[in-house]
């Protein structure tokens, strides 16, 4: 196996700023998988990814010393690291910590060089959600070894599926995207820093591309071949498709074959490009219950970068949502429930590919 080990860490509302008063957009919750109205108590975890240039062993001092928690940037932080221990977060250079401005979070358990886990104990003042909602929520940080470079995995779980919840899954999206961003510029002088704070929610957001990542341990034309093929996503994930690798070809995913003709997936969607086992690019559609977005298809961008000889690295951006919101202004809001729906879906579908890579690593010959 190329990965060499992995750092399990569950970090929560210490990834904040100090904008909590900017408070955040609202939004339809998140639903289940693509193009399915499934319902759960909770919402699926919330998931941010990115490789950080640097050794495991240094990235995981982020974690585990309060020099290192400032690499995600808060000004301020003192950490007493052990079970029961409080790490304590200021985004003020001027604040003090104890004040009603820190973020205390209190470790819940760890295995060194491992895991810590972590949970709230008292949020920022104005912090914008509930104790019902933010009491139930943790985030699980997953680093592994690239030998030189590290994945840094952000999964946040157990967000109620609420009102409430969607829009605190939609705040921390934000701001666990920026806060990879801001660590990964710590490490590299070549890394763009993030833009505006890291809850500075803005209408544009809303309709903004989605962007996932996902690590798999297989080499990269077999990770290429689950996505751009019939018989990998039946692989995957247990759906049929018709996809015909050729500009213009069709790339048709069946998630409910009980459905009538026309709403069952992504009928009508075409391969748009691709060049063998690094990219493919193809149009995607609505579920059934957005009528109107179902009728005008946005697009996706897949790549797959190799990080080792069994280890691929795939990025799914999908766009368009800002451009079809901004030729049906009158239905804007349907737009930001498409992508809110999309947000969520994607991780599972990418979820299913690192599983099924998982099952190809583990079965015999």
């Amino acid at each position: 196996m190329v990965v060499r080990s992995a750092c399990v860490v569950m970090v929560a509302w210490v990834l904040a700023s100090a904008a909590w008063a900017q408070g955040t957009e609202g939004g339809a919750p998140a639903q289940a998988p693509a193009h399915s109205g499934q319902q759960a108590a909770e919402l699926d975890p919330q998931v941010t990814e990115g490789v950080v240039h640097a050794p495991a062993a240094e990235v995981w001092k982020v974690f585990s010393t309060a020099e290192g928690f400032k690499k995600m940037g808060p000004a301020l932080c003192d950490m007493d690291f052990r079970v029961g221990g409080l790490i304590r977060t200021h985004y003020n250079p001027k604040g003090v910590l104890g004040d009603e401005g820190t973020i205390q979070n209190q470790i819940i358990a760890y295995e060194p060089g491992r895991m810590v886990a972590i949970r709230i104990s008292t949020p920022p003042k104005g912090f914008p959600f509930g104790e019902a909602t933010w009491g139930r929520v943790w985030t699980v940080i997953t680093l592994t070894d690239l030998g030189d470079r590290t994945h840094v995995r952000i999964s946040g779980q157990g967000y109620p599926n609420t009102e409430e919840g969607a829009k605190m899954r939609d705040f921390f999206e934000k701001g666990n995207r920026w806060v990879v961003q801001y660590l990964q510029k710590q490490f590299d002088v070549g890394a763009p820093a993030p833009s505006g704070s890291a809850h500075a929610a803005t209408q544009a957001d809303a309709v903004a591309p989605i962007d996932v990542t996902q690590v798999v341990t297989l080499p990269r034309a077999e990770a290429y071949a689950l996505l751009a093929s019939s018989d990998g996503w039946k692989r995957a994930l247990g759906v049929n498709t018709t996809i015909e690798l050729t500009p213009g070809g069709k790339y048709e995913v069946l998630f409910s074959m009980d459905a009538p003709e026309g709403q069952r997936g992504s009928e009508g969607c075409t391969v748009l490009s691709y060049v063998d086992n690094e990219m493919l690019s193809f149009t995607w559609n609505a579920p059934p219950t957005f009528a109107h977005a179902r009728e005008r298809h946005t697009w996706v961008v897949i790549t797959f970068e190799e990080l080792a000889p069994a280890s691929t690295r795939i990025r799914l951006r999908h766009m368009g949502f800002d451009k079809q919101a901004a030729l049906n202004p009158e239905r804007r809001a349907e737009w930001e429930q498409v992508r809110a729906y999309f947000t969520n879906a994607w991780p599972k579908v990418l979820g299913a590919v690192n599983a099924q890579a998982a099952a190809t690593e583990k079965s015999p010959g």
